[in-house]
């Protein structure tokens, strides 16, 4: 029942919301956040990712038919003007980091992996959308682009066109969920390639070994070091990569299970700080707070995390946990809210902390929402059988051994450097 409420809320309030007040008219620009009052935000600062998720919001909602009128037009304007914008052709090209909606000017001009993976997204599905062509010209180019500007030669992609550090593998990791969209949206040449190398990484890098936490930060050649705190975990990442394992799983057929048991386990065990249901942002080995607070779309991930364990193995109790957390948050982070809207941070005694409702979570909310949607054919899905599945993975979504040998030839190697 609380996953029914969380679904007709985000389809019936928060998306019509959202819609209609988080998108500046005059300007043709979606905004980074509402104000607690759930009134537009008046810096005009606004980031590409933001932007993006919210393209992607609204022309995955048209796909799905439950987007209020109109918003796939605002979603399709958004897209215009953010890349008359924020576009950089030229030697380094790709989206910059973040633009003034009122006045047009780039205030970052930095192109970041993580900007770029969110713009592939909203370019997935405003093609599926639309099935407009020039989507996938710009889906192209914009591939190409973090090809030629994010270039490392010790795997992966840098973090940005000035090479920063940390690595991590938080950018990666939307990368993957763009190149699984593109997966399931077109018939884009790259993205089974793009998914199988991220994959990789995440096998080799960012999970290595069977068990394990999923780490964070790394040093420039994929080391872990104390220097860029890769002993920092975040739960909700965890989490985060079960519900992309598992649609690896539906793409390619292979076994992801213990992989997804152990993520979920030891997100849950340093995530659930004196036994409460929901996460920490941030936590130690041990489950030590990192930051004295808990934010909505760890809980979010958690709830997907949940539900994709219960369509793939059809245990009750995935599911039981899925409402339980659908619950808290229905009564916590949305309950008192503004229509529509949330509070987007509690502190560890469970009061408002949040100075601002951001755009971002409402990308996290949908996501489950696609979710309960979809169960149905999802878990028709997962219940095909094994010799269906299998022969999936011959396809281009195979994971070449050759290329996982070397990763893990790179992986012990950077392990042991000093």
């Amino acid at each position: 029942m609380s996953l029914q409420k969380l679904e007709r809320y985000v389809v019936d309030e928060a998306l019509p919301k959202w819609a209609a007040t988080a998108f500046d008219e005059q300007h043709g620009h979606f905004m980074e956040s509402l104000q607690l009052d759930g009134t537009p935000e008046t810096t005009g600062i606004v980031r590409t990712r933001t932007v993006g998720r919210l393209i992607y919001v609204y022309a995955h909602a048209s796909v799905l038919k439950v987007g209020p009128p109109g918003s796939l037009e605002k979603a399709e304007r958004a897209f215009h003007n953010l890349h008359r914008v924020a576009w950089t052709a030229g030697d380094k090209p790709g989206y910059a980091r973040t633009i003034n909606r009122f006045t047009d000017e780039v205030l970052d001009p930095e192109r970041d992996l993580y900007d770029n993976a969110c713009m592939l997204l909203a370019l997935a599905w405003l093609y599926k959308a639309t099935n407009d062509p020039k989507y996938r010209l710009h889906i192209e180019a914009t591939i190409a682009a973090v090809d030629q500007t994010l270039n490392d030669p010790f795997g992966g992609w840098a973090e940005d066109s000035i090479g920063s550090l940390p690595r991590r593998q938080n950018p990666h990791m939307h990368y993957l969920e763009a190149s699984l969209a593109l997966c399931e949206t077109s018939d884009n040449a790259r993205s089974g390639q793009m998914v199988d190398r991220l994959f990789a990484l995440f096998l080799t890098h960012f999970n290595a070994g069977t068990l394990g936490p999923l780490r964070e930060n790394f040093g420039p050649h994929w080391e872990v070091s104390d220097r860029f705190r890769s002993n920092r975990l975040e739960p909700g990442h965890m989490c985060e990569w079960v519900w992309l394992a598992r649609r690896y799983d539906l793409l390619t057929g292979r076994n992801v299970q213990e992989r997804c048991e152990t993520l979920l386990t030891t997100g849950l065990t340093v995530g659930r700080f004196e036994r409460s249901v929901l996460l920490l942002d941030e936590a130690t080995f041990d489950g030590a707070p990192l930051a004295p607070h808990r934010r909505l779309w760890p809980q979010v991930e958690m709830l997907k995390a949940f539900l994709m364990q219960y369509y793939a193995l059809g245990d009750i109790t995935h599911r039981s946990e899925a409402e339980a957390v659908a619950k808290v948050i229905l009564e916590t982070y949305l309950s008192a809210a503004p229509a529509g809207c949330w509070h987007d941070a509690l502190d560890l005694e469970g009061n408002p902390i949040a100075k601002t409702i951001p755009a971002s979570s409402l990308y996290h909310l949908w996501t489950a929402v696609v979710e309960l949607l979809n169960a149905t054919e999802t878990r028709s899905a997962f219940a095909a059988s094994d010799k269906q599945r299998i022969g999936r993975a011959s396809g281009p979504f195979a994971l070449p051994q050759t290329a996982l040998s070397l990763q893990q030839t790179s992986l012990a190697r950077n392990l042991s450097a000093p």
